[in-house]
């Protein structure tokens, strides 16, 4: 069984746990649910997850500018960008 339909397994179960109605959920918000609980709702490693899963469908523009928008949200500057950046990577 490869990874991705261990995955969806445990999705499936997700849905019949957290639902009255599993079969209305969609996917992608019970793997949302997963991650938030997975990271027991830290911000910051729940931001590093989605950054590295639009890293990897190579969604780079738009990372650079949810990079920023972190920042500003976590109460950085522009000008920490970088810094902040560096500090979330060994963090996570």
């Amino acid at each position: 069984m490869t990874i991705k339909e261990k995955l969806k397994k445990l999705i499936e179960q997700q849905k019949k746990e957290s639902f009255i109605n599993p079969n209305q959920i969609k996917d992608s918000e019970a793997l949302g649910i997963m991650i938030s609980q997975f990271f027991e709702w830290d911000g910051q490693k729940i931001f590093n997850s989605a950054y590295y899963a639009f890293e990897d469908s190579n969604f780079h523009t738009f990372n650079e500018k949810f990079d920023r928008l972190w920042d500003i949200q976590e109460g950085g500057h522009e000008s920490n960008k970088q810094d902040a950046k560096i500090i979330a990577v060994t963090k996570g």
